[in-house]
């Protein structure tokens, strides 16, 4: 049997939420496009369908860039919450897992947009004792899991080791 980490004891779990960043994405999409259009048509006469289709082409491969530049930051970072440690694992291809202990801890802060507070959405930076900044990204409600992390990195861990007792008896 493995002595690693059961899924049992995960208090939270995520990954970066790009769903108000792909609404977005697509909302400029449509309005550049409308706007590009009645540019080309109305003011300058343009008058070819040839320029407008170009522009629709150039506008959607900027779309398909900035959706997969958001999916694959969603699909290539993923965040665990233990009882005793904060996992952070980045990367598709090659992976690269980061665990902060209890004892490795330092500090928290927690960074939020214009947007990211009318959204609820924004970054939290574990700092570390060894001045190393671990970053989660794009994290829904980031107040409640910087609580959560707060919590389970202030909590004392106190191991039991099993074996004889050093303690002497009262005979």
């Amino acid at each position: 049997m493995g002595e690693g980490p059961s899924a049992s004891d995960v208090l939270w779990e995520g990954s970066p939420w790009v769903t108000p960043g792909l609404v977005g994405v697509t909302l400029e999409a449509v309005a550049s496009v409308v706007f590009l259009t009645w540019l080309e048509l109305a003011v300058l006469n343009v008058g070819s369908l040839y320029v407008v289709a170009a522009t629709y082409t150039v506008v959607g491969a900027l779309w398909v860039a900035a959706v997969a530049r958001l999916e694959l930051l969603k699909l290539s970072n993923h965040y665990a919450l233990r009882e005793s440690s904060l996992e952070i694992r980045h990367g598709i291809v090659g992976k690269r897992t980061f665990t902060v202990s209890a004892a490795g801890f330092s500090d928290l802060e927690v960074t939020k947009t214009l947007a990211g507070r009318v959204l609820n959405v924004g970054d939290i930076v574990v700092e570390t004792n060894s001045d190393r900044d671990i970053g989660l990204t794009r994290i829904r409600d980031p107040m409640k899991v910087a609580s959560m992390i707060g919590q389970v990195m202030t909590v004392p861990t106190v191991r039991v080791r099993p074996g004889p007792s050093n303690i002497p008896r009262a005979s």
